[in-house]
């Protein structure tokens, strides 16, 4: 097949059974990546890897910081591998070591240097199978409902894994131990996560039809990284909805310290986590729905000035009942950070160089988290305590509403675009959004 007939039958629209299986895929993924396997259960198996290793539990808890330094770091990386070789390989490697990697943890010694440096690795091969990619998958097979399906993968996804899987770690403890039941994670991993990305996920159609002559990036539109750096787009969104977006992951889970300091009991304190989470699984594809009908996202700004009331909220809340209301604002801000940062980064720079723009957008996301939980637990041991640092966050979260609002009409609109290295002409984008 020549490169005109290629092109030409990457216009058809494809099956929607097709279309759904990557959006399964993505949501399954997600569901088993490194922030549910690995970060979410930690906090189950501290006390019994202290126990038995004689640690201090600072000692232990030092190795989720390795993970999220490590995921950061490799972030960038990772994204420039999705450009290069395609979101399907780089998924379906990441997935594999990424399992084997959760299973070296079962073998772990009581070595600090070897037990650092085994979730270091963890960090490392979960940057692969990360949402981030999932959303660039997403972003080459969908058009006009992009927003939606990404929202779907990264607020279900997580959810669900965030849920579902600090549950089984809690009922296999006493069973058997936490060494089994990172084992039994990984083998979640390897047998049921790694099979449903082989059997579901293709790349999108356009990028396997030229993938054997030039980088799988080179087949859409948009900008490279060097062309992001010089657009004022990206600095809006890096600035705005990236570090926004790390500082309620840090402020997340740092949730349980902040409330019971108010005086407040630890089931409630799990209970502004619970539904905070809960809120999240389902604004983030409502979000993406929202998204997915406008043509500039000014809407947004209306949820990190909520976000921000929020709070004041958190912190001056005198009842259980407010205290409920502000995990709720704040999960209107969350839901829209993380799954809006990589719709609108496809929508601003296009799809070109998306892995390597987005993987430096989350590597900064991811660094924000962990700078933000050092800087709340370096306030609290200085005596400032937790609010002081959390009313620094206030005016980033205005500034976030700001940002937004200056960013103008998107560039890659499904509705407008008629670019010829997308997947689809304007015709078929306005009938659907799954094109073969």
């Amino acid at each position: 097949m020549d490169a005109t007939a290629a092109v030409a039958a990457s216009t058809k629209p494809v099956r929607i059974d097709r279309a759904a299986n990557i959006v399964i895929a993505s949501t399954v993924g997600t569901s088993l990546g490194v922030t549910p396997a690995v970060t979410a259960v930690f906090g189950v198996f501290l006390v019994s890897i202290a126990g038995e290793f004689h640690w201090p539990r600072a000692e232990v808890s030092g190795a989720l910081a390795a993970v999220s330094i490590a995921n950061m770091l490799a972030s960038p990386l990772a994204g420039w591998v999705g450009d290069k070789i395609g979101s399907r390989l780089t998924l379906l490697g990441g997935s594999l070591l990424l399992g084997l990697s959760v299973l070296s943890l079962s073998l772990a010694r009581p070595s600090p240097v070897l037990f650092y440096l085994q979730f270091i690795l963890v960090g490392i091969a979960g940057a692969l199978p990360s949402g981030m990619i999932y959303s660039k998958l997403i972003a080459e097979w969908f058009e006009t409902r992009r927003g939606l399906w990404i929202g779907i993968a990264g607020g279900v996804g997580n959810g669900l894994g965030a849920t579902a899987l600090p549950l089984l770690a809690g009922a296999l403890l006493p069973l058997v131990g936490w060494r089994g039941a990172f084992a039994a994670i990984a083998l979640l991993i390897l047998l049921v996560g790694l099979p449903v990305q082989i059997l579901l996920i293709r790349d999108a159609p356009l990028l396997r039809s030229r993938q054997g002559t030039r980088a799988a990036s080179e087949s859409f539109e948009g900008v490279d990284l060097r062309g992001a750096f010089c657009t004022p787009s990206f600095w809006l969104l890096v600035t705005s909805l990236a570090i926004g977006g790390g500082i309620l992951i840090g402020l997340f889970s740092m949730i349980v310290p902040i409330v019971t300091d108010r005086g407040f009991s630890i089931e409630i304190a799990t209970g502004v986590i619970a539904l905070w989470s809960l809120v999240c699984t389902f604004w983030e594809p409502s979000v993406g729905y929202i998204l997915d009908r406008s043509t500039r996202p000014r809407i947004l700004s209306v949820f990190y000035w909520i976000a921000a009331g929020g709070l004041v909220v958190l912190l001056y809340a005198p009842s259980t009942l407010l205290l409920m209301m502000s995990a709720v604002m704040l999960a209107l801000g969350l839901g829209a950070e993380c799954s809006a940062l990589s719709f609108l980064l496809s929508r601003y720079l296009g799809r070109r160089s998306m892995g390597a723009i987005s993987g430096i957008a989350f590597g900064v996301l991811l660094g924000v988290t962990a700078l933000t939980m050092v800087l709340l637990n370096v306030a609290y041991d200085s005596g400032l305590g937790y609010r002081i640092a959390v009313l620094w966050m206030i005016p980033l979260f205005i500034w976030n509403g700001i940002a937004v609002l200056f960013l103008g009409p998107y560039p890659f609109n499904a509705l407008t675009d008629a670019n010829p290295g997308s997947i689809a002409g304007p015709e078929s984008r306005l009938l659907g959004d799954e094109y073969g």
